[in-house]
């Protein structure tokens, strides 16, 4: 009998799958389409993105002010925190940033010298260069000059209209307006949270997008928990630095905490970026150069500080933003909404993450912005599989199984891997080819694997016969249960598929196993379970363990019932059952041996 059945290969070619391209062709479509919408309804769009994290932010603590103080206090108590710190830092950033900027021209001469001095110190070849460009400016600049005009009669002047001398004031007008808007949105918004979350709900159902509450409650937490977090870092990063700041002696200290605070909510060029405006202030303030690398240094040394300990530790994998996916998102909503979408970014792109997470028509930006796995080498033999490349697929799998052993190529390599093919398969990611691909290409590579070992030899030897219930489709699991036993010393064979319970019992005649491993993982093969197990116990004693998961475990009673020895959920308890057998057999050969000694001495003697 032929222990594994392998099918024959069959060839792959492009599947056509005319559905998978107008789904990506509408994914692109969508998103060119919510670009535009973003971009044309940044007036709208922006105050509204600005409320809603700032009321995710502030949930947590409206919601613990509520059981003392009541719904519309506390969301009023939260507004009022909001409204004087915004108002605080304007006010703060106006006054000590003109304060700043009158210092700085007090010492014009030592900016001045320094300049001289690098000047000076220019390299011939940068200079060389230097001289090039201005030669090249000054033609161009000839090149364009006007053709004079005569001239012409002095007209009288006339007032210019009322919308040209208010046109200085509207960005003013405009921040204040959008200002205002932003504080009434977060009011009722938090007034209205559990209203907003029932009508997202009902709006979800209508769209056939299935969202559970306890979802809802926990996506809702864990952005909530994240941005806190995140901002309370920021804020121990911006008092780290004024306190610096003020130890080196520059001026506005508190000016220089409170930047370093705000940028640091964009990703990875914030901190530099808060850096640098208080070493250009001391490179105007201070002689040398000295005090200026040092605030550089310290601002550098801080931020590490806060993204490699403080992170790690307070936050821990926080909602699993990739790092590039949070470059590329700051550089995508500057471009949208300029300075404002650069500070949002990180917000953003967390609730997004957040959103495909548990929103399944979301799931692509789970993907597109997810961190990467602790283990990647069944998304490397998934992925090349899905490549049509199933060669690259088995040199991973081999790779990973020469430096990990097959135990672990089974659990971390092949069974994610499968698991991850019947998830894109049942959500008609994946087309009916790949499916078929990656299914034989690990039938060919289980057996492939388990040759690379030597497998140990019990004496007198254990013989496993493994069957599949009918209906039941759980192959692959089966046959990497069985090079398992193999590899602890069993005698294990396979009796292949598609086989009726007639002849599953006249391969239990032939074979006669001490087990008979039957898998019935499906639910729907329960009662041919039962009926195979009934069968084989007419005809031998030999140990049956069913082999499934949660369909034969709440289906135990039934099975134990009709003759089946013991029920396993995983392959390990099935393999502790083996051995657990081998241990019972080699104490009652050892026993019955030492009392044959016993009865031979006693006649002997």
């Amino acid at each position: 009998m032929a222990e594994i059945e392998k099918e024959t290969e069959q060839p792959y070619y492009e599947s056509g799958d005319r559905f998978a391209l107008l789904r990506v062709a509408g994914t692109v479509c969508a998103l060119i389409i919510g670009t535009g919408a973003l971009y044309f309804g940044k007036p709208v769009l922006l105050p509204l993105a600005s409320a809603l994290i700032m009321s995710v932010v502030f949930s947590p603590i409206a919601s613990r002010l509520e059981h003392y103080c009541g719904r519309l206090i506390s969301a009023a108590i939260v507004v009022l925190l909001v409204i004087g710190f915004i108002s605080a830092m304007g006010y703060f950033l106006t006054i000590e940033l003109t304060e700043v900027a009158d210092q700085v021209s007090e010492y014009s001469d030592n900016i001045g010298n320094k300049l001289a001095t690098l000047e000076k110190t220019t390299p011939p070849w940068l200079q060389h260069v230097k001289e090039a460009v201005s030669e090249v400016q000054q033609r161009v600049e000839s090149a364009n000059q006007p053709e004079r005009k005569p001239r012409e009669v002095m007209a009288i002047p006339v007032a210019a209209p009322l919308s040209d001398s208010l046109k200085p004031v509207a960005p003013i007008v405009d921040v204040i307006v959008n200002t205002l808007l932003i504080i009434v949105l977060l009011f009722f918004l938090l007034y209205s949270r559990k209203d907003l979350r029932d009508r997202f709900v009902r709006l979800a159902a209508r769209g056939r997008v299935p969202i559970s509450a306890e979802a809802m409650e926990t996506a809702s937490y864990n952005v909530g928990h994240y941005l806190l977090l995140f901002s309370l870092i920021n804020l121990g990063y911006g008092v780290a630095t004024g306190i610096v700041a003020w130890y080196l002696g520059l001026p506005s200290a508190a000016l220089w905490g409170l930047i370093a605070f705000l940028l640091r909510f964009i990703p990875y060029v914030g901190a530099m970026s808060s850096a640098v405006m208080p070493a250009l202030v001391a490179f105007a303030l201070f002689p040398g150069w000295s005090r200026s690398l040092e605030i550089l240094g310290a601002f550098i040394v801080l931020d590490q500080v806060a993204a490699q300990l403080a992170e790690p530790f307070i936050i821990g994998r926080g909602v699993d933003v990739s790092p590039v996916a949070l470059l590329v998102s700051a550089m995508y909503w500057s471009w949208l909404w300029g300075i404002p979408g650069l500070l949002l970014s990180t917000p953003l792109t967390a609730c997004l993450k957040v959103a495909g997470d548990y929103i399944p028509p979301l799931g692509f930006l789970a993907i597109l912005l997810g961190a990467d796995r602790v283990l990647d080498d069944y998304h490397d033999f998934y992925r090349m599989l899905l490549e049509l490349n199933p060669d690259g697929a088995r040199q991973v799998a081999i790779r990973y199984c020469d430096e990990n052993g097959l135990e672990r190529t089974f659990e971390d390599v092949i069974q994610p891997a499968l698991a991850l093919t019947n998830e894109e398969r049942a959500g008609n990611h994946i087309s009916e080819e790949h499916e078929r691909l990656i299914l034989d290409t690990t039938h060919q590579l289980i057996g492939e694997l388990s040759s690379r070992f030597t497998n140990a030899r019990i004496s007198p030897s254990v013989r496993v016969l493994g069957v599949m219930a009918p209906g039941d489709a759980n192959l692959l699991s089966l046959l990497m249960l069985l090079e398992l036993v193999r590899k602890d010393g069993v005698v294990a064979s396979f009796a292949g598929e598609n086989k009726s319970a007639v002849e599953i019992c006249e391969l239990v005649k032939r074979f006669t196993p001490d087990f008979v491993f039957i898998s019935c993982v499906n639910g729907e093969c329960i009662e041919a379970t039962i009926e195979l197990v009934t069968s084989i116990r007419a005809i031998s004693s030999r140990v049956t363990i069913a082999v499934g998961g949660a369909a034969a475990i709440e289906q135990a009673g039934a099975l134990i019932d009709v003759g089946c020895s013991q029920i396993c959920a995983s392959t390990n308890e099935t393999r502790r059952a083996v051995r657990s057998f081998i241990l019972q057999r080699a104490r009652s050969r050892l026993a019955f041996g030492a009392l044959a000694a016993r009865r031979y001495a006693r006649e002997n003697g």
